[in-house]
């Protein structure tokens, strides 16, 4: 992506980078929900890839309440760097999750 080092892991300091670089140009990022199925997954990866040539600042993956989907938004985040060259964030949500399964 032009203008952001691709290094960077804060998404604050991709933000800063970014409005350095085009600062009257707004930046797009994209919030996923980890898919129940496998057939789930692989049109997700299909979405990854069409929305990530314009280039979104990060793209967030739920963690799933309770842990349900964590393994899998493990995954996603995972593929969608080294298969899509998006930054992935994950989004912790601690709704049902016991307090050793956020520790860890």
């Amino acid at each position: 992506m032009p203008g952001v080092n691709p290094l960077l892991h804060k998404i604050t300091d991709r933000i800063a980078d970014w409005q350095r670089e085009y600062p009257n140009r707004p930046f797009y990022s994209f919030e996923f929900f980890p898919p129940k199925t496998e057939t789930g997954v692989l049109n997700l990866y299909d979405r990854i890839e069409r929305m990530s040539s314009i280039n979104p600042l990060w793209v967030d993956v739920t963690w799933g309440a309770g842990g349900s989907t964590a393994d899998r938004t493990l995954d996603i985040c995972g593929n969608a760097r080294k298969y899509y060259g998006v930054e992935p964030l994950m989004h912790l949500t601690c709704t049902n999750m016991h307090k050793e399964m956020i520790d860890s």
